[in-house]
Protein backbone atom coordinates (compact mmCIF):
# COMPACT_ATOMS: atom_id res chain seq x y z
CA UNK A 1 0.00 0.00 0.00
CA UNK A 2 1.29 3.22 -0.66
CA UNK A 3 1.63 5.96 2.18
CA UNK A 4 0.11 9.23 1.35
CA UNK A 5 0.84 12.66 2.65
CA UNK A 6 -2.67 11.56 4.77
CA UNK A 7 -1.80 8.75 5.89
CA UNK A 8 1.96 9.80 6.98
CA UNK A 9 1.60 11.85 9.62
CA UNK A 10 -1.08 9.58 11.98
CA UNK A 11 1.25 6.99 11.15
CA UNK A 12 4.39 8.49 12.08
CA UNK A 13 2.83 9.58 14.82
CA UNK A 14 1.69 6.24 16.39
CA UNK A 15 5.02 4.87 15.30
CA UNK A 16 6.71 7.51 18.18
CA UNK A 17 4.00 7.19 20.72
CA UNK A 18 4.08 3.01 20.68
CA UNK A 19 8.31 3.47 20.88
CA UNK A 20 7.99 6.68 23.28
CA UNK A 21 5.75 4.50 25.61
CA UNK A 22 8.36 1.38 25.27
CA UNK A 23 10.83 3.45 26.44
CA UNK A 24 8.86 4.91 29.32
CA UNK A 25 8.23 1.34 30.45
CA UNK A 26 11.93 0.41 29.69
CA UNK A 27 13.26 3.64 31.95
CA UNK A 28 10.22 3.24 34.81
CA UNK A 29 10.78 -1.09 35.10
CA UNK A 30 14.57 -0.65 35.32
CA UNK A 31 14.85 2.88 37.16
CA UNK A 32 12.62 2.47 40.63
CA UNK A 33 13.64 1.60 43.90
CA UNK A 34 11.93 -1.30 45.63
CA UNK A 35 10.74 1.27 47.58
CA UNK A 36 9.18 3.32 44.40
CA UNK A 37 7.89 -0.66 43.06
CA UNK A 38 6.21 -1.52 46.38
CA UNK A 39 3.85 1.61 46.54
CA UNK A 40 3.35 1.62 42.75
CA UNK A 41 2.21 -2.52 43.75
CA UNK A 42 -0.16 -0.98 46.25
CA UNK A 43 -1.55 1.45 44.09
CA UNK A 44 -2.30 -1.35 41.61
CA UNK A 45 -3.76 -3.23 44.08
CA UNK A 46 -5.93 -0.54 45.73
CA UNK A 47 -7.34 0.76 42.29
CA UNK A 48 -8.51 -2.48 41.23
CA UNK A 49 -10.90 -2.64 43.60
CA UNK A 50 -12.78 0.23 43.24
CA UNK A 51 -13.96 -1.67 40.48
CA UNK A 52 -15.53 -4.75 42.16
CA UNK A 53 -18.85 -5.88 40.98
CA UNK A 54 -18.10 -3.95 37.59
CA UNK A 55 -19.74 -5.87 35.05
CA UNK A 56 -18.37 -8.37 32.28
CA UNK A 57 -18.43 -6.71 28.56
CA UNK A 58 -15.80 -8.60 25.92
CA UNK A 59 -13.61 -5.82 24.77
CA UNK A 60 -14.21 -3.12 27.44
CA UNK A 61 -12.03 -1.01 29.61
CA UNK A 62 -14.33 0.19 32.04
CA UNK A 63 -15.03 2.04 34.20
CA UNK A 64 -18.70 0.29 33.67
CA UNK A 65 -17.78 -2.89 32.65
CA UNK A 66 -14.75 -4.93 31.42
CA UNK A 67 -12.99 -8.02 29.57
CA UNK A 68 -10.21 -9.33 31.69
CA UNK A 69 -7.31 -8.09 29.81
CA UNK A 70 -9.30 -4.66 30.00
CA UNK A 71 -8.96 -4.44 33.75
CA UNK A 72 -5.52 -5.28 33.79
CA UNK A 73 -4.58 -2.73 31.02
CA UNK A 74 -6.96 -0.24 32.41
CA UNK A 75 -5.57 -0.64 35.98
CA UNK A 76 -2.29 -0.37 35.06
CA UNK A 77 -2.81 2.81 32.76
CA UNK A 78 -5.12 4.91 35.10
CA UNK A 79 -3.09 3.63 38.32
CA UNK A 80 0.13 4.61 37.70
CA UNK A 81 0.20 5.95 34.21
CA UNK A 82 2.06 2.36 33.06
CA UNK A 83 0.87 1.50 29.55
CA UNK A 84 0.30 -2.19 29.19
CA UNK A 85 -0.45 -4.70 25.77
CA UNK A 86 -4.20 -4.98 25.38
CA UNK A 87 -4.21 -8.87 25.27
CA UNK A 88 -4.28 -11.04 27.96
CA UNK A 89 -1.41 -13.13 25.59
CA UNK A 90 0.57 -9.99 24.61
CA UNK A 91 0.47 -9.34 28.89
CA UNK A 92 1.95 -12.50 29.10
CA UNK A 93 4.65 -12.34 26.46
CA UNK A 94 5.07 -8.67 27.89
CA UNK A 95 5.74 -9.62 31.74
CA UNK A 96 8.62 -11.02 33.22
CA UNK A 97 7.94 -14.47 34.25
CA UNK A 98 8.27 -15.36 38.28
CA UNK A 99 7.81 -18.63 40.07
CA UNK A 100 5.21 -18.83 41.75
CA UNK A 101 6.50 -18.48 45.25
CA UNK A 102 8.23 -15.05 43.82
CA UNK A 103 4.70 -13.41 43.32
CA UNK A 104 3.83 -10.14 44.86
CA UNK A 105 0.78 -8.00 45.13
CA UNK A 106 0.34 -6.25 41.59
CA UNK A 107 2.04 -9.15 39.69
CA UNK A 108 -0.19 -10.78 36.79
CA UNK A 109 -1.67 -14.09 37.01
CA UNK A 110 -2.18 -15.86 33.39
CA UNK A 111 -4.71 -18.88 32.92
CA UNK A 112 -5.16 -21.24 29.73
CA UNK A 113 -8.90 -21.51 29.84
CA UNK A 114 -9.67 -22.22 26.58
CA UNK A 115 -8.93 -25.63 24.69
CA UNK A 116 -6.12 -23.42 22.48
CA UNK A 117 -4.12 -24.65 24.76
CA UNK A 118 -2.66 -20.15 24.83
CA UNK A 119 -3.03 -17.79 27.36
CA UNK A 120 -6.52 -16.52 27.19
CA UNK A 121 -7.19 -15.46 30.61
CA UNK A 122 -5.41 -12.48 33.85
CA UNK A 123 -6.23 -11.20 36.56
CA UNK A 124 -4.11 -9.10 38.98
CA UNK A 125 -2.27 -10.76 42.11
CA UNK A 126 -3.55 -9.54 45.21
CA UNK A 127 -1.69 -11.97 47.49
CA UNK A 128 -2.22 -14.69 50.15
CA UNK A 129 -3.51 -16.44 46.77
CA UNK A 130 -5.87 -14.20 45.77
CA UNK A 131 -6.25 -12.04 42.15
CA UNK A 132 -9.11 -9.93 40.72
CA UNK A 133 -9.71 -10.39 37.26
CA UNK A 134 -13.15 -10.02 35.12
CA UNK A 135 -14.80 -13.34 34.68
CA UNK A 136 -16.67 -13.81 31.76
CA UNK A 137 -18.59 -17.02 33.00
CA UNK A 138 -19.12 -19.12 35.74
CA UNK A 139 -20.84 -18.22 39.70
CA UNK A 140 -20.03 -14.99 39.20
CA UNK A 141 -19.31 -12.67 36.14
CA UNK A 142 -17.78 -9.47 35.85
CA UNK A 143 -15.00 -7.80 38.44
CA UNK A 144 -14.86 -10.14 41.07
CA UNK A 145 -11.83 -11.90 43.62
CA UNK A 146 -11.38 -15.10 43.18
CA UNK A 147 -8.67 -17.86 44.94
CA UNK A 148 -5.78 -19.42 42.62
CA UNK A 149 -6.96 -22.35 44.97
CA UNK A 150 -10.14 -22.90 43.79
CA UNK A 151 -10.50 -25.99 41.73
CA UNK A 152 -11.50 -24.26 38.28
CA UNK A 153 -8.22 -21.83 38.35
CA UNK A 154 -5.95 -24.11 39.65
CA UNK A 155 -6.47 -26.29 37.17
CA UNK A 156 -5.87 -23.38 34.53
CA UNK A 157 -3.46 -21.39 36.03
CA UNK A 158 -0.30 -21.21 33.65
CA UNK A 159 2.03 -18.84 35.91
CA UNK A 160 2.66 -15.33 37.03
CA UNK A 161 4.30 -12.09 35.52
CA UNK A 162 6.14 -9.04 36.69
CA UNK A 163 4.97 -5.66 35.34
CA UNK A 164 6.87 -3.91 37.50
CA UNK A 165 10.43 -4.75 39.54
CA UNK A 166 10.33 -6.44 42.71
CA UNK A 167 9.71 -4.77 45.84
CA UNK A 168 12.12 -7.02 47.33
CA UNK A 169 15.12 -6.50 45.71
CA UNK A 170 18.13 -4.25 46.04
Amino acid sequence: EVITKKTFLPLTLFLFAVSFGAMLYAESATEISAEEAFEQRQQIVAYSQKFLGKGYARGATGPQSFDCSGLVYAVARDSIGLQLPRMSSALYSFSTKVSDDQREPGDLVFFKTTGSGSISHAGIYLGEGKFIHSASDGPQVGVIISSLDEKYWKAHYAGAGQILPSAYSE
